[in-house]
């Protein structure tokens, strides 16, 4: 698997299953899964910022195409 396609499920999957996990959690569990499969860790490939700014945008509209707002995503 290639390491974009690993950090695009990474990520899909640990917010799905904890939709309340904070930025610094969540790269500190795909860098941890990441430095298992051998592949290096977050910040470390020149197109890693891009990608994670990719990301976060479908996040984004994804919340907002459910109708979650910031009050909601933020209960526990």
């Amino acid at each position: 698997m290639e390491r974009d396609h690993l950090i695009c499920c990474l990520f899909g999957r640990i917010t799905a299953s904890k939709p309340d996990i904070d930025a610094l959690d969540l790269r500190i569990e795909i860098d941890n899964i990441l430095t298992e499969s051998k592949f290096t860790t977050i910040g470390t490939e020149p197109n890693d910022i891009q990608l994670l700014d990719e990301l976060i945008g479908e996040l984004q509209m994804s919340l907002m195409g459910r109708g979650y707002n910031r009050k909601d995503r933020r209960r526990k």
